[in-house]
């Protein structure tokens, strides 16, 4: 069915007909009035009376509006075709106007003469009338839907050609492989960049509260994947992480700068630094991602250090949805950069090692980092994965180097040693102290203090004697 739009389309269309071609069918009889007037157009008169109602109409040439008459056969109203079809025959409905109109054009005769009185009744009942009763009585209903279908049917085409044409843009997709193939292939790459803590083509988020050291340990790793030391004194770099790329969303330039500093990177040229707190932000739009993607190419960043997810990340983060298609445009970044690795810097809800917001980010990563801390200010790191995991240690930080390294020791322990220190410095500054002062100096329960004295007494380090009121005093050996 042809598209309609304008009135002044339709009335080219309604000039077609003749007005015998419109009236007749409505029940309209006609009389011929003698010809008066220079053109010599033939005049008709035109009568409605069905005892109900009754209209006079005359008609002058095929080319001039119809003349409604008044009662006592005063001229009028003028009327054209196409309001003559659509009061007439449409019941003032411009839908089934444009739909009858085009239905005829379509069919290459005249419509009207088909419809005959008893189709126009039909017509004026047919909403009672169910569609598919309607749709075989009602030639106006049936153009209706016929015209919607061809719609539908042109958007449901055009809809799966557009998805044709985008599955060809993505390129040919990964076949599967029989698994004796796969297990007989050599693949000469190493498994991993960083030794059980990063593998290659891999995804790590390192998840710590804010303030915990998150960037500290962030740009110590940069030195680690740029210089190739050893991480935490212990992972070693086994594959070149190649080119890396860092996006600072939390520093100012100058703290970015110290702090970069202080590490004493030797291969400068390996890094590319991106500083964007308060500035736009690259993820956001499909535009701006295509052009960081181009960017990230053409610098050949192989591994990216994102700090952190909380600033790239603009919307509801405890919408897995949102952060789902977040990741995923994440994903298309780096395929199309070419981009290898990615750590991104994650912060820990009320449970530390739980990723603040929706369940979509611990899903994603290949490895999990975690940063903790205890109430003695102590650090702590471990990690779980596939194929990684490292049991919690404490950290040491040399702040001349700014390096890390892994104490060995698990937090139970370690918070025990610390207390210890305390608590063995404490006696020392005073000298014959009783219990109950002592145990103010470390923090813990009770049977946990009683536990240090006793080991601080056990390896010699303190001795005792017998006070007032049979009470313990304390001095350092």
């Amino acid at each position: 069915m042809s598209s309609i739009h304008t009135k002044k389309y339709l009335e080219k269309l309604a000039e077609q007909f003749s007005w015998k071609s419109i009236l007749e069918p409505m029940g309209f009889s006609s009389r011929k009035i003698d010809n008066s007037n220079q053109d010599n157009l033939p005049f008709y008169g035109w009568s409605f009376d069905d005892g109900e109602y009754n209209l006079e109409i005359e008609t002058y040439g095929e080319d001039y509006p119809a003349l409604v008459l008044e009662s006592g056969g005063i001229g009028g109203e003028p009327l054209t075709k196409l309001e003559a079809i659509k009061k007439l025959r449409c019941g003032d409905d411009w839908i089934q106007t444009k739909n009858l109109l085009a239905e005829g054009i379509s069919l290459e005769e005249n419509t009207i003469d088909k419809i005959s009185r008893k189709h126009w009744s039909y017509r004026q009942s047919s909403l009672e009338m169910s569609p598919e009763v309607r749709y075989v009585t009602d030639p106006l209903f049936q153009a209706s839907v016929d015209g919607r279908v061809g719609n539908l049917l042109e958007e449901n085409f055009a809809s799966s050609r557009f998805s044709e044409m985008q599955f060809a843009l993505e390129g040919e997709p990964e076949r599967a492989v029989p698994l004796k193939d796969l297990l007989g292939k050599v693949i000469s790459q190493s498994k991993w960049v960083l030794e059980s803590l990063l593998p290659r083509f891999g995804r790590v988020f390192l998840v710590a509260r804010a303030k915990t050291g998150k960037t500290s340990l962030a740009m110590y790793l940069l030195k680690v994947l740029a210089d190739g030391k050893d991480f935490l004194g212990r992972f070693k770099v086994q594959e070149d992480a190649g080119r890396i790329g860092y996006m600072n969303f939390e520093m100012t330039d100058l703290q970015i700068q110290e702090w970069l500093r202080r590490q004493n990177i030797e291969n400068l040229e390996k890094i590319s630094i991106w500083n964007l707190r308060g500035k736009l932000n690259p993820f956001r739009s499909e535009m701006s991602r295509s052009d960081l993607a181009s960017e990230l190419n053409r610098l050949g960043i192989k591994t990216l250090i994102i700090d952190t997810f909380a600033k790239v990340f603009s919307g509801e983060a405890n919408n897995n949805s949102e952060v789902s298609k977040f990741l995923m445009q994440l994903e298309e970044v780096l395929e199309e950069a070419g981009v290898e690795q990615l750590i991104m810097l994650v912060h820990a809800g009320n449970a530390e090692k739980k990723i603040r917001g929706a369940t979509a980010l611990m899903d994603h990563p290949d490895g999990l980092w975690f940063l903790t801390s205890d109430d003695e200010r102590n650090r702590y790191f471990s990690a779980y994965g596939r194929d990684v995991e490292v049991a919690e240690s404490r950290l040491n930080y040399d702040p001349l180097t700014a390096e890390f390294t892994l104490s060995g020791e698990g937090k139970k322990s370690s918070k025990e040693n610390s207390s210890s220190e305390k608590m063995l410095k404490y006696i020392e500054e005073h000298p014959w102290a009783n219990a109950s002062s002592i145990d103010e100096s470390v923090t813990g329960t009770k049977a946990f203090k009683i536990r240090l004295r006793k080991k601080l007494v056990d390896q010699g380090l303190v001795t005792t004697r017998k006070g007032p009121s049979n009470s313990t005093l304390y001095h350092a050996a």
